[in-house]
């Protein structure tokens, strides 16, 4: 009778132990993946401030594997990889060559893209309102984004007629997207362009090169996370050799160069966060439409301007952000 009952108390014993682990496991939040680059501080901030105003609080609601790529080195693909293949509900990258880099490492896991330009021509989205899949994002390559900032250069520098178009969008579908928007804009504008195509370093340090050999007068630079994690380089060499060019992001303008028509990448993040938010509480990835960024804006940086020897008028200050000293 002793042991009938010390081994019912074990067996009581292991149930409970049993019934406490599955609990645990029950209360224990979904891990998401987040990765960017190590020189965007503020992109990972906008998107952890967002979690929080959805009620997300990190160690109860949810756990964020984060990552931090640097520039010009392989912290890309292996730290996209590492998240690709890691126990999480999502993979929430900040630009399309980590979207890409984990799509081929596990195309089973699901993805907010921070940056995309080209969601639908890239295959994270069957169409805009309705990407079905495992994929959802924000598409930073608006119809007509490219021949706007064309014609913000021709209109600031009205001397250019030969434009490099500087291209480190991975891949080649919206690479031609945007060539095919510069050549259309650049008919009207009459002005000439030439693409000029680099996927690391050293291509763009040629791909400069080659511009000043081929007597390129202007700029303009497509998407990219190259250039933009390179964006010193750039901006530098287009005030050393006197190119008026146009840029994607606001860093460059920060940086020094001479203007941008783009849109808010911290805002960017914070929708992402908003949609990370809604697949954790049970949409599919797919249900959630895609969308561009809801406002693109012209930053000036009239130091730059007057370094070209330029100036901007006062109807287009009217309608910038001025960067930098005025």
């Amino acid at each position: 009778m002793a042991i009938s009952r010390r081994s019912a108390v074990l067996g009581l014993a292991a149930i409970a132990a049993r019934s406490t682990a599955q609990t645990t496991a029950a209360k224990a939040p979904p891990r998401i993946g987040f990765i960017t680059g190590a020189g965007f501080p503020e992109l990972e901030q906008a998107f952890t401030d967002e979690l929080r105003r959805q009620g997300l609080v990190e160690g109860r609601d949810v756990v964020v594997v984060r990552r931090f790529t640097r520039a010009n080195s392989d912290d890309g693909r292996i730290m996209g990889r590492e998240l690709a293949n890691s126990d999480l509900a999502l993979v929430v990258p900040s630009a399309l060559p980590l979207a890409l880099v984990i799509r081929e490492a596990n195309p089973r896991m699901p993805m907010v893209i921070g940056t995309c330009p080209g969601m639908v021509a890239n295959g994270f989205a069957q169409s805009m309102e309705h990407p079905g899949g495992i994929y959802t994002g924000i598409d930073e390559l608006p119809p007509g984004v490219t021949a706007r900032r064309l014609a913000l250069l021709k209109s600031v520098a009205p001397a250019v007629t030969r434009v490099a178009l500087l291209s480190t969008t991975p891949g080649p579908v919206a690479h031609d997207i945007q060539l095919a928007d510069a050549r259309r804009a650049a008919a009207e504008l009459k002005i000439e362009t030439k693409p000029y195509r680099a996927s690391s370093l050293e291509e763009i340090e040629s791909a400069l090169d080659a511009m000043r050999a081929d007597g390129m007068n202007g700029l303009q630079n497509f998407q990219g996370g190259l250039s933009l994690a390179n964006r010193q380089l750039i901006v530098d060499y287009a005030a050393a050799h006197r190119l008026p060019a146009v840029y994607q992001a606001r860093a460059f303008v920060a940086a020094g160069g001479l203007m941008a028509w783009a849109p808010d990448q911290s805002e960017q993040l914070r929708i992402a966060a908003r949609m990370a938010a809604q697949i954790l509480r049970g949409t599919r990835p797919g249900d959630i439409p895609v969308v561009y960024p809801p406002r693109y804006a012209l930053l000036l940086n009239p130091r730059a301007a007057r370094e070209l020897g330029l100036e901007f008028s006062a109807e287009l200050r009217r309608s910038a952000e001025i960067v930098g000293p005025g």
